[in-house]
C-alpha cells in the first residue's frame, strides 16, 4: 500500500498569470500558466448500431475501443474498468429516461490498450482509468443520430436539414426523431400544429 506526490513542477495553474514577455510564441496557448492536471488521457471508439424503425429500438451491433492508460499495470483490471465506464456512458446516452429497454450491451465488444504510451510522470508510468472511458459511450448516441439522420434525409425527399438530438437517444424519442407520417402526426397532436411537428423535441419518455 502506498501513494506518491507528483512533481510540483508537474501540477499548479496560475489562472491569473500573464504571458512572460519571452514565452516561445508557437507554445500552446495559457501553457505559461502551469500544469493543471499531472498528465492527460485519451481514448476512441467506434460504433455500429442497428435502428428499427417502427419500434425506434436500437441494437448496438458492436463497439471497438482503445484507450491511453500508459504502461498498464494490470491489463485485465484497466479492461474491466474501461468496459464498465463505457456501458455506464452507453446507459447514460441512450437509456436512462426508458419506460422498458432492450439493449444495454454491445453485442461484440472490443476493448485494446493503447501500446507505447508510457507515462513518466506516474507510478509504473501508468495512468488512472476509470471515468475517462465513460464518454466513449456515447459512440452509441452519435451512431442511432447518424441513423437517424438518414432515415430523415430519404423522409424529407433527400434533402438533408440540421436537426438537433438530445440525449438520451431512448427508444421512444428515436422513433419520434424519425420524421415519418406516424411520427410528425404524433407530434403534430402533441403541439397542435402541423409546422412545428418537424422541429418538436420530445421531452421525455412516455
Amino acid at each position: 500500500h502506498g501513494f506518491y506526490t507528483p512533481h510540483e513542477s508537474r501540477i499548479g495553474f496560475d489562472f491569473a498569470k500573464e504571458k512572460p514577455a519571452d514565452f516561445p510564441e508557437d507554445a500552446p496557448e495559457n501553457s505559461w500558466k502551469g500544469h493543471p492536471f499531472n498528465y492527460f488521457t485519451q481514448g476512441c471508439a467506434y460504433t455500429e448500431v442497428e435502428v428499427d424503425l417502427l419500434t425506434g429500438n436500437h441494437r448496438t451491433l458492436f463497439s471497438d475501443v482503445i484507450v491511453d492508460v500508459g504502461s498498464s499495470v494490470n491489463p485485465a483490471i484497466d479492461i474491466g474498468q474501461i468496459e464498465g465506464a463505457f456501458t455506464q456512458g452507453m446507459g447514460w446516452s441512450t437509456i436512462e429516461d426508458i419506460a422498458y429497454a432492450f439493449n444495454d450491451q454491445p453485442e461484440i465488444f472490443n476493448v485494446s490498450l493503447l501500446e507505447d504510451a508510457d507515462n513518466p510522470f506516474a507510478v509504473h508510468s501508468s495512468k488512472a482509468v476509470g471515468e475517462p472511458p465513460f464518454f466513449l459511450g456515447t459512440s452509441v448516441f452519435y451512431a442511432i443520430k447518424d441513423a437517424v439522420r438518414s432515415v430523415r434525409k430519404v423522409n424529407e425527399g433527400g434533402k438533408e436539414k440540421y436537426f438537433e438530438m438530445r440525449l438520451p437517444a431512448t427508444s421512444e424519442r428515436i422513433r419520434m426523431y424519425l420524421n415519418d407520417d406516424i411520427g410528425l402526426k404524433a407530434k403534430e397532436i402533441v403541439v397542435g400544429a402541423a409546422e412545428l411537428a418537424s422541429s418538436y423535441q420530445p421531452q421525455g419518455s412516455f
